[in-house]
Order: structure tokens, then C-alpha cells, then sequence
């Protein structure tokens, strides 16, 4: 008498239809029974099958729900794990690449047989669409870390973004000041209300939200410290009702740089250019402070005495601007403010650093510039690696050195030269 199957060992049965199946149980997980049918054509084919359900299932590989598929997981993803652990400019960054690149392409598909070859078919379809290669690196490293999280739920067996080679991208070019660039913008900068700001981008290394969100509670000038515990970020409003008006806008913009656009054609677009505009503006989105870029981020820098001063004035400046503005002064505390003391906006500030750098004859370099200008100067002169990316504020010294990697070969040169001056005979 043939010995009767084991509760789990699974059955294997032929189908009218010529093709065999065998139901599977694999056991209670997260409070019900779970249960899989697989299909082969031959018997032997469906027994493979079955004795690899059955192995993954004794040893934990896979709880997932079969049917779950990537947009659900992601949701959940975004939801629960990048919610809580990123800044809200950056979730909402990430719901942005979810919603707009990964849904309509990977969406549909179950995330426990999504393999390599669906990736690289998503990042292949988003480069025929002129997706930029920096953009398709982002996408699949947010994809990447979002199967991170599944590997560890121990709801897919493998991270198929992984196993894809990263698109080819060409790496921005840092534009630091050269040290006499950096004495003529601070000099044409000497006596202006960016003053203070300049001097502390070029000396302390700060991000452009690390200085907006600065207070006088984080600056001790008689111990000639500052303390980096926030950012001013803007953010907030509907982002899924303003895309699709960013996405007109800039369509009827490039309408309008056809010449042989009519012109009853241009006065409509125009038209509808201004109501955009008055919708866009109803959206209202609001300046917050927000926690540091990372852990390290948050960190003592020790101001030089250029800084120092240059923050001593500015509080005198502030305290005049306050009085002058009487009533009208909304006083947050913070150390770069407008002219009735409330946090400045961060695109106005650029915008006026722009203007400075043309009065100064500089090339045209971004805020965030001087950040690259501080650690560049800093390297120049021989501080350790290890130093700056403490005051920058970097999670590895590996990040300071590839940044900065252009700075390295006079650091070897100088290097050489100081072995040669200490054993030379």
C-alpha cells in the first residue's frame, strides 16, 4: 500500500488538460493559511517546482502574499519606512519618482517575480524617453533601496535592482573659487547684508538650508562655535494637484517659442500661462525647519575669525534693521532674516548671490558652491581629509575624498615634497 503524503508535502495531480498541478500548503504566516497551486507541463516539472516552494518555505525565504504587486508594496514602502526616516522635501521627492517613473512601468507586476531583466527593461523604456542617465541613477537607487526593505520583510529572494548596472552618468563638475576668487567676492560682498552669509558659506562649509535655518541660540561668538541642528527647507501643498500644472506650464512655454504660432494662438496661451500662474500660487506650500541631512550633518563647527566678525556686524545690522522696523519685526530668532526678521526664502537668497557674483566679475556658481569652495580651499592647505569631512558633515571620509578628488594630486605633490624634506641628506 503506497504510503500517504504528509500534511505540507504537497499533491501532484494531471489536468484534463493534458498539463500538471500540485497544491501546496505552506503553513499559518501572519495569521492565515497560506496555500500555492504551480503549474508545469510535465510531471516532472511541476515536482521541481513543488520541492522548491516547499524548501522556501522551511526556511523562511518567502512570506509575501503572492499577489502583492511593486505599486502596492511601494506605497507601503513610501508609507512606512521613507516617511519616517527622511526629511519631507526628500519624501516628497521619492513620491514624485514613484508615482511619475516606476508605477506606470513596474506598477502592475507582482514584486516576487519581478527579476533584473524587468528593471533593465524600465531603465532601458525611461532612457528612449529621454529620461537624463543622473535621473535614471536616482530611480533605480531609490528602486534599490525600496527591495532593500523587501529582502529584510523577506518578501522577494533577491534585490533585482542590484543585480542591474548602473546607468552611465557623467558626474557634475565642482566649480570651487580659487583662493583669489574667494578674497574678491568677499571683499565686493564687504558691507552688503550678504556679507555675514558669504562668510560663513566660504569659511564654515554650510549648506544653503544649514545657514537660512541658523539661530543666535546656535552661535556662541565669545566661544567662536556654531552649532548646526536644522535646515530651512519649503515644502507642503497638494504635489499630486501642482504637477500637472508644472507639466502645462512648460509645455505652453515651448508652444510659445514656435514662431509660426498665431497670434490668437499666443494670446490663449498666454492667457492660460496667467491662470496657471494664479493656481499655482493657491497651492500654497510654507518655509520649515526641518532636521539635518543626516546624522552627521548635525555637528559643532569652530568659526575662524573672519567668521566671527563678520557675524559680530551682522547682529548690529540686525538690531537696527529691528528697530527701524518697529511692529512690522516677526522675531524667530533667526540669524539671516528679511527685513522684518522672518526666515528668507531660499530661491530669493540665490538669487541675490547671483547678483553679487556679477558685481564681483565671478563666474556664475551656485550657492551650494561655497560649501565646495570651503573644502577645496581647506585640502589646498593641507587639513586632513578626515577634518574636513568633519566640519563638512560627510557620513564617510570616503565621500569627502571622491568629491574632492580633484584637490588630491597637489596633495601627493606636497606630500612628496615633505617626505623629500625630511629625508633628504
Amino acid at each position: 500500500m503506497a504510503k500517504r503524503r504528509g500534511r505540507g508535502e504537497g499533491s501532484i495531480v494531471e489536468r484534463a488538460d493534458g498539463r500538471w498541478m500540485a497544491r501546496v500548503d505552506l503553513g499559518w504566516q501572519n495569521g492565515r493559511r497560506r496555500r500555492k497551486t504551480v503549474y508545469g507541463r510535465t510531471r516532472r516539472d511541476v515536482s521541481d517546482r513543488l520541492t522548491r516552494e516547499l524548501r522556501a518555505a522551511q526556511e523562511g525565504e518567502i512570506i509575501a502574499d503572492a499577489r502583492q504587486t511593486v505599486a502596492r508594496f511601494l506605497a507601503r514602502w513610501l508609507r512606512d519606512v521613507a516617511g519616517s526616516r527622511v526629511r519631507p522635501l526628500t519624501y516628497r521627492s521619492y513620491e514624485n519618482a514613484v508615482s511619475r517613473y516606476v508605477i506606470p512601468h513596474l506598477g502592475p507586476r507582482r514584486l516576487v517575480q519581478l527579476t533584473p531583466e524587468h528593471v533593465q527593461a524600465w531603465l532601458s523604456a525611461l532612457e528612449r524617453d529621454g529620461v537624463t542617465a543622473a535621473r535614471r541613477l536616482y530611480l533605480r537607487s531609490l528602486l534599490r533601496n525600496a527591495l532593500n526593505t523587501a529582502l529584510r520583510w523577506r518578501l522577494v529572494v533577491r534585490n533585482a535592482a542590484v543585480l542591474v548596472d548602473p546607468p552611465r552618468t557623467v558626474t557634475h563638475e565642482i566649480r570651487p573659487l580659487t583662493p583669489e576668487q574667494a578674497q574678491q567676492l568677499l571683499m565686493v560682498a564687504d558691507g552688503t547684508p550678504l556679507e555675514a552669509l558669504v562668510t560663513v558659506g566660504l569659511s564654515c562649509g554650510l549648506r544653503r538650508g544649514e545657514m537660512l535655518g541658523l539661530q543666535w541660540t546656535d552661535v556662541d561668538l565669545d566661544g567662536a562655535t556654531l552649532q548646526v541642528r536644522r535646515a530651512l527647507q519649503r515644502f507642503g501643498g497638494d504635489a499630486a494637484a501642482r504637477r500637472p500644472l508644472l507639466k502645462e506650464q512648460r509645455q505652453l512655454r515651448e508652444s510659445l517659442a514656435e514662431p509660426e504660432l498665431s497670434a490668437g494662438e499666443r494670446a490663449t496661451a498666454e492667457k492660460r500661462l496667467t491662470e496657471i500662474g494664479v493656481a499655482r500660487h493657491a497651492i500654497k506650500t510654507s518655509l520649515h525647519l526641518v532636521e539635518p541631512k543626516s546624522a552627521r550633518s548635525r555637528r559643532t563647527i569652530n568659526l575662524p575669525a573672519v567668521a566671527v566678525k563678520a557675524l559680530r556686524a551682522h547682529r548690529v545690522s540686525q538690531l537696527e534693521a529691528r528697530l527701524a522696523a518697529g511692529s512690522r519685526w516677526r522675531d524667530g530668532g533667526f540669524v539671516f532674516t528679511s527685513s522684518i526678521g522672518t526666515p528668507i526664502e531660499p530661491r530669493r537668497i540665490s538669487k541675490e548671490f547671483r547678483a553679487l557674483l556679477m558685481t564681483a566679475e565671478l563666474p556664475t556658481i551656485r550657492l551650494h558652491d561655497l560649501r565646495h569652495s570651503c573644502a577645496t580651499l581647506l585640502l589646498a592647505q593641507g587639513v586632513s581629509p578626515r577634518v574636513v569631512m568633519e566640519i563638512l558633515g560627510h557620513s564617510q571620509v570616503s565621500l569627502t575624498l571622491n568629491t574632492y578628488s580633484h584637490v588630491l594630486p597637489a596633495l601627493q605633490q606636497d606630500a612628496a615634497r615633505k617626505m623629500d624634506a625630511i629625508l633628504s641628506k
